[in-house]
């Protein structure tokens, strides 16, 4: 029985590998892929091995099986399967929307902004609860400029994204309301990361989960020109663009890149005829809810 059992788990652990790969197009998580399928292959074919070590196996197996799902699922922005998220606006347009995570960032946040508006562009920026604490003003600021702010969690960790309640949503929009700004309609969850239970909490409030399917990977380079590159490559009508004023919530981080980035993005975007458009004109749903 536990042979036959077995059988049926490798099979299906290498069949849900194969499945996951074609969600990703990153070569790391591509390679672990297919060494899971791999491993699922063995223990569907595994003969002369005590009942113990197949049981180990199997159960080793199964739940590197299980976080694959969850991690692939929860952070893949074109998964819906996992708690869904709008990736992007309506493709017949000439409309997309620059949308700025993880501020407000002391330095860089107003910048970006200034940017913007020489242009006669808003931008949509999501903005981390402890740092809307810690420099409330530039909230404040941004609003009255024109731009649309937006819910990014309070903390912006690595793992509160686990918990079926998720109260950052919560504690997130505290934060705005302490700054004596309207509460954000528009959520977006750090890293990407979301489950079922953060949907049905993001609907319960009333809000709508917003991803992406533009990233410059902004993070990993100093080269605004390598910035501007990454945005232009990828984008489309409808596209929701992500680059970062901000880093995990961090007031003083140098995020000067993006703002040395901007102009060619603007100037990339008019282009290829394109206009930039807060989030919510793009989408067509409100800015904000009553706190």
């Amino acid at each position: 029985m536990l042979r036959q059992a077995s059988r049926i788990i490798g099979i299906v652990v290498a069949v849900v590998a194969l499945w996951l790969v074609a969600q990703r197009d990153d070569l790391a998580a591509v390679l672990g892929l297919a060494a899971l399928s791999g491993l699922g292959v063995a223990l569907a074919t595994m003969r002369r091995i005590s009942t113990a070590v197949l049981a180990a196996a199997a159960a080793i197996v199964a739940a590197i099986t299980f976080a694959a799902v969850v991690l692939i699922g929860g952070s893949s922005p074109t998964v819906a399967w996992f708690g869904g998220g709008t990736t992007h606006g309506p493709v017949s347009g000439s409309e997309v929307a620059l949308t700025f995570d993880d501020g407000p960032n002391a330095a860089t946040t107003l910048a970006v902004a200034a940017v913007l508006d020489r242009a006669g562009v808003r931008g949509t920026f999501f903005e981390v609860g402890k740092a809307v604490d810690a420099n409330p003003g530039i909230t404040r600021a941004l609003i009255a400029e024109g731009h649309l702010v937006a819910n990014h969690s309070y903390a912006h960790d690595q793992w509160r994204w686990l918990d079926p309640r998720y109260p950052e949503l919560q504690r997130a929009e505290q934060a705005f309301r302490r700054a004596g700004v309207p509460c954000p309609a528009f959520f977006r969850p750090p890293h990407g990361q979301r489950t079922p239970f953060m949907a049905r909490v993001v609907d319960h409030d009333r809000m709508q989960m917003v991803l992406w399917n533009d990233s410059a990977s902004d993070w990993s380079t100093t080269d605004a020109h390598l910035v501007a590159e990454r945005v232009l490559r990828k984008v489309r009508p409808g596209s929701i663009v992500l680059l970062h004023d901000g880093l995990d919530g961090r007031p003083s981080v140098d995020r000067s890149v993006v703002t040395r980035a901007l102009p060619e993005i603007l100037a990339g975007l008019r282009a290829r005829g394109l206009h930039a458009v807060r989030l919510d004109v793009l989408l067509g749903e409100r800015p904000y809810l009553p706190c």
